[in-house]
C-alpha cells in the first residue's frame, strides 16, 4: 500500500494518458476527455471517462467504505474482482464488461464502459425493463456454475482458484455478517427498520430459535460447500441492461461457495420487488420461472457436452446422467430458497436496504410490503429443505 493513492479526476486523466493502449482507446487529447464520477455503491470510487474514439469505466478500491470512512476496508477487493472477470470471461465474456487493465498498486480496474445501459433495479422501479431479462441471468449462472466447478475441471485446476478466492476475507466477512447473521441479532447497530410498524415481527425473528437453527444451516452451506465460483453479490443492483443485452457487474465479492447462493440472492430481489410493487408481482413470478428454465437448460447442456471432464461424478454416462441432474437441481433449489429468504430479510431490516420500497404509495403500503417480505423470507428459510422445484418456491408467496 506504500505507493497507493486515491485518484482524483485529474490524477486519473494523467494515469490513463500514460497507458498507451487506454489512451488510444479513448482517442483525442487527454485534456479533452470528459470524466464523470458515477460512484453509487458502498465500496469504491467509479468514474466514466470518454474521449473522441470511445470510453472506459475506472473503478478504484478505497481504504474504507465509501459511505462510512470509519469502516476500514482492505484494498485488495479490486484484485478479486479482476480475477473473477478473468476466470469467467471464457464462458460468459459477452455478459460482463471487458477487463481492459488492472493496476495492482493503485487497486484500479479499467474496463469497458457500459454507457447507455441502466441498472436493473432502477429499470424495474421505473417499469421500463424489457421482460425476459432473467433468462439471460439464468444462462449466465448456468455457464459459470458448471464451468468453474469440480464437475467440469480437474482438481489441479480448481484448487488454486479456490485457494486464491478464499483470501477474500473482508468481503466474505461482510456477507457472513450482513446477510447471514446481523439481522437475527438483537441490538445490532447495523440493523434498522420501519418502526413501530415492524417492531413485533423483528422481535419475533430475533427470538425465533427454530429460524436461527435454519439460518445456521445456511451459514454452514455458504462457508463449507465450495461447489463453484460465485459472483457473491448478485442482485438487481449489480446487473445492467440495454434492451435485451444484459451485463453482470461488481464481482468483488467473488468466492467459491454453494451454487444456489447467487441464484438465491437474485430471486430474493425479484420477490422483494414484486412485494414492493404489487403491479409487477406477476411479472416477477414469470421472470423467476424464465430464470430457472434458462438455468436448467444451459447447465444440462454443458454437463452433457463436458461429461466426465472433471473429478466429481466422473463415472457417469448418458444413462445415469439424467437422474443426477434431477438430484442436482433439487439440491440447488433447496439452497436457492434458503438464501432467497435471508436476502429478503436482510434487505428489509439489515444494512444496505433496497430502493424498491420507495415505490410504495404510502407508509402503510410500505409497512405491508415489508411485513410480507419478512414473513415470506422466514417461510423460505424454514421450509427450504422441502423446496425442490421453482413451483414449490413460488407456492411460498
Amino acid at each position: 500500500m506504500k505507493d497507493y493513492r486515491t485518484l482524483a479526476p485529474e490524477d486519473l486523466r494523467a494515469y490513463l494518458a500514460a497507458q498507451p493502449s487506454l489512451a488510444e482507446k479513448l482517442g483525442g487529447s487527454p485534456s479533452d476527455w470528459a470524466i464523470r464520477e458515477v460512484s453509487d455503491g458502498n465500496l469504491n470510487n467509479v468514474y466514466l471517462v470518454s474521449g473522441s474514439f470511445g470510453g472506459v469505466c475506472c473503478k478504484q478500491s478505497l481504504p474504507h467504505v465509501r459511505v462510512d470512512p470509519s469502516w476500514r476496508m482492505p484494498l485488495d477487493r479490486a484484485a478479486f474482482e479482476a480475477r473473477y472477470l478473468r476466470c469467467i470471461t471464457p464462458y460468459v465474456g459477452h455478459q460482463i464488461p471487458k477487463l481492459l487493465h488492472y493496476d495492482d498498486v493503485l487497486f484500479l480496474i479499467v474496463m469497458e464502459s457500459l454507457t447507455g445501459y441502466q441498472v436493473l433495479r432502477g429499470a424495474l422501479n421505473e417499469g421500463i425493463a424489457q421482460p425476459g431479462f432473467s433468462a439471460r441471468i439464468g444462462e449466465y449462472l448456468g455457464h459459470t456454475a458448471f464451468h468453474t466447478s469440480w464437475l467440469a475441471r480437474r482438481f489441479e485446476d480448481v484448487a488454486p482458484e479456490m485457494a486464491a478466492f478464499s483470501h477474500n476475507h473482508a468481503l466474505i466477512r461482510i456477507t457472513v455478517d450482513l446477510i447471514l447473521t446481523d439481522p437475527y441479532r438483537k441490538g445490532c447497530s447495523r440493523n434498522h427498520w420501519l418502526a413501530p410498524e415492524l417492531d413485533d415481527l423483528v422481535e419475533a425473528l430475533q427470538s425465533d430459535k427454530a429460524l436461527h437453527v435454519a439460518v445456521g444451516h445456511l451459514q454452514e452451506r455458504f462457508l463449507s460447500a465450495p461447489e463453484a465460483l460465485l459472483h457473491g453479490d448478485l442482485h438487481t443492483g449489480s446487473i445492467m441492461l440495454r434492451g435485451d443485452d444484459v451485463r453482470v457487474i461488481d464481482g468483488e465479492f467473488a468466492l467459491y461457495g454453494p451454487v444456489g447462493f447467487d441464484a438465491g440472492l437474485y430471486i430474493g430481489n425479484l420477490l422483494l420487488h414484486g412485494l414492493a410493487c404489487p403491479e409487477h408481482a406477476d411479472w416477477m413470478r414469470d421472470e423467476i420461472i424464465e430464470f430457472w428454465r434458462a438455468y436448467k437448460t444451459i447447465y444440462s447442456e454443458q454437463r452433457r457436452a463436458y461429461l466426465n471432464h472433471g473429478d466429481v461424478q466422473s463415472l457417469l454416462d448418458e444413462n445415469t446422467l439424467p437422474r443426477e441432474l434431477t438430484r442436482s437441481f433439487h439440491g440447488f433449489m433447496k439452497d436457492i430458497a434458503g438464501f432467497a429468504g435471508v436476502e429478503m430479510i436482510r434487505r428489509t431490516i439489515g444494512y444496505a436496504q433496497i430502493s424498491d420500497y420507495d415505490r410504495c404509495v404510502d407508509r402503510p403500503a410500505r409497512a405491508d410490503a415489508m411485513r410480507d417480505a419478512l414473513q415470506v423470507g422466514r417461510s423460505l428459510i424454514l421450509e427450504a429443505r422441502q423446496i425442490e422445484t421453482v413451483e414449490g418456491l413460488l407456492a411460498m408467496l
